[in-house]
């Protein structure tokens, strides 16, 4: 770094006067160390080379405790402390940077991992971050070079320019306290695992809770600086069974909030945990279906499940970076890529995204945020208005047709930039009728094409509790229909016979289903269900997330699809075990 002692020195006394006179710093000694280092960090530079004209500097400080448990004993319980750093740094100027190539995540530009000395007080913090953005400036100042070399072997079919302006933002939250009795929340735990061993039929089992309270820290060149909590607590029920072909079986639910008192009380934990193993125990029962084309209601839980792929997960494209010739970047496109201004709803309905909402009909939502992960104040946002597209979820990071951020950078992204994911999703209909109705709707459409039967389904496999194998089959039986994106297993399917008598099915997968096939939708019910769950910022999310997450709410009618695919799974499944399970302890 090319400065000298007596600059080093002014820039470090008019960075210690800046912070104390700034009032949203106050006596926060992270805050006010992450802010001095920053005014140093825009001066680094190498010879003949451009300094960076962005940078952001990120903390999380966190504290976690998790405890899992199988038919009542205690398999493992952890907490843990992590200081966790983040840096971003842009040279070259906002509309030709170093990120938005394919290889910025490689070269540098933005730093993450590794950890702060829990103890570390303003100067071992601050030494930290000028080591880490010291690496952070060379590796993009490597990343702008490539990307020009591989810009003069190609032809670029559209220029955007790389980062948006915004305007800063001042959010700081008072500090908080960690308040966790962690042995009432493993013996609860224990507890809720007991009910399980009821169930002889269910073969795997598991509750796991967790606790994560997080602090986060946010400054940038721009003149941000945030301080909020980023908590997040969970317990995660799951069943496992086979049926007699062979066929896994598994269904699971996931309690989260930001706080614990977003939690229910153990009573509906234990009576979920007997819903899950009545389920699956009803599905081990229930006949393979075969293939089907035609009407489906898709009612309660299961409609904000599938809207949030078909709908939520395509809502916010990701840019395309520049790639080396020959070499495209491995990334999918969003199903309404291209789509604003069409119809993608029926237009008798609406669909609104808004982090600013905390409270929906007296429930708190999960969905909310005061600031996005680059110091964004979010807007409310109506994406489709009248079953018309009229908007996108937007970061810093420009896309075709739209330059600004409205506010939803949730995730770090691949090339240097944000990822943007929906918040709170409110799918409304105008034209409704009772749900009662709508099932009778579902029996009529069946009789007119003279079908046996027509289906409903109740549940999706939302959040994933299928295993990796099961996952690996999906995607190839995906691949060999055309690709696309993956839609979660449908867990709970019913036939509805004429004399409007309900069947239990099992064995059943989607078929072309796509965000296109929203506009079959017939009609919706008057009715509403709110759906909770943490995401990584793709279609399909995970019951036990790891890394970066999202926090997700999606309050949707029933609806009725004129018409749908599903087809009969027949895959190889793995062979029942040799001798039947051991007595059940109780």
């Amino acid at each position: 770094m090319d400065i000298s002692r007596r600059q080093f020195a002014a820039l470090l006394a008019a960075a210690r006067a800046l912070a104390a006179q700034d009032p949203a710093v106050g006596d926060d000694e992270i805050l006010k160390a992450l802010q001095q280092e920053l005014e140093r960090t825009k001066t680094l530079k190498l010879s003949n080379l451009p300094s960076p004209y962005f940078v952001e500097f990120a903390l999380d400080d966190t504290y976690s405790y998790s405890a899992s448990c199988v038919l009542g004993a205690l398999i493992n319980a952890s907490s843990g402390r992590a200081r966790l750093p983040r840096i971003q740094i842009r040279t070259g100027s906002p509309e030709f940077d170093n990120t938005n190539y394919l290889f910025s995540q490689l070269f540098g530009g933005r730093m993450s991992g590794g950890r702060i000395p829990l103890e570390a007080g303003p100067t071992v913090l601050r030494r930290e971050f000028w080591l880490a953005a010291d690496r952070a400036y060379k590796g993009a100042l490597q990343s702008i070079a490539r990307k020009r070399a591989a810009l003069q072997n190609v032809t670029q079919q559209e220029k955007l320019n790389d980062f948006a302006k915004a305007e800063p933002v001042r959010y700081i939250e008072p500090r908080q306290a960690i308040q966790l009795d962690e042995n009432s929340w493993k013996e609860r735990t224990r507890r809720i695992s007991a009910v399980f061993d009821r169930f002889p039929q269910v073969l795997n089992s598991g509750v796991e809770f967790s606790a994560g309270y997080s602090t986060a820290y946010l400054v940038n060149t721009d003149g941000a600086a945030i301080r909020m909590a980023d908590n997040l607590f969970s317990l995660r029920l799951r069943a496992d069974a086979q049926a007699a072909d062979g066929m896994p079986l598994h269904d699971a639910l996931v309690f989260a909030g930001r706080d614990l008192s977003g939690l229910p009380g153990e009573d509906v934990m234990r009576k979920s945990a007997e819903e899950i193993a009545s389920n699956v125990t009803a599905l081990w029962k229930a006949p393979a279906e075969e293939d089907y084309s035609g009407p489906v209601l898709v009612e309660g839980l299961a409609s904000p499940q599938l809207f949030a792929q078909l709908l939520g997960a395509h809502l916010a494209p990701m840019r395309k970076p520049v790639a080396e010739p020959g070499r495209p970047a491995p990334m999918a496109a969003s199903e309404l890529e291209g789509r604003i201004g069409s119809r993608i709803l029926p237009e008798w309905m609406d669909a609104v995204d808004d982090p600013t909402q905390t409270a929906y009909k007296g429930r708190p939502l999960f969905g909310s945020y005061p600031v996005d992960g680059e110091g964004i104040k979010p807007i409310p946002l109506r994406v489709v208005e009248k079953g018309t597209l009229k908007a996108f979820l937007l970061s810093r990071t420009p896309i075709r047709g739209f330059e600004g951020s409205n506010g939803r950078a949730r995730l770090p992204g691949p090339f240097g930039g944000a990822v943007a994911s929906f918040s709170n999703l409110f799918v409304k209909a105008q034209q409704t009728v009772p749900l009662e109705e709508l099932k009778k709707k579902l029996v009529e459409m069946i009789q007119q094409r003279g079908k046996a039967f027509g289906l409903l389904i109740r549940k999706l496999d939302l959040p994933v509790a299928a295993s990796m194998q099961e996952l690996r089959t999906l995607a190839q039986a995906n691949g060999q229909r055309g690709g696309g994106n993956l839609v979660s297993l449908p867990t709970l399917v019913y036939r509805v016979y004429p004399d409007g008598r309900e069947e239990l099915v099992r064995g059943l997968r989607f078929r072309g289903v796509s965000s296109r096939s929203l506009r079959d939708i017939f009609a919706a019910a008057d009715d509403e269900t709110v759906f909770d769950y943490i995401g990584q910022g793709g279609s399909l999310a995970s019951l036990s997330p790891s890394g970066y997450v999202t926090t997700h709410t999606i309050c949707s009618p029933s609806v009725l699809f004129e018409d749908m695919e599903l087809e009969k799974r027949t895959d190889d499944w793995p062979k029942l075990p040799l001798v039947p399970p051991p007595p059940a302890s109780s």
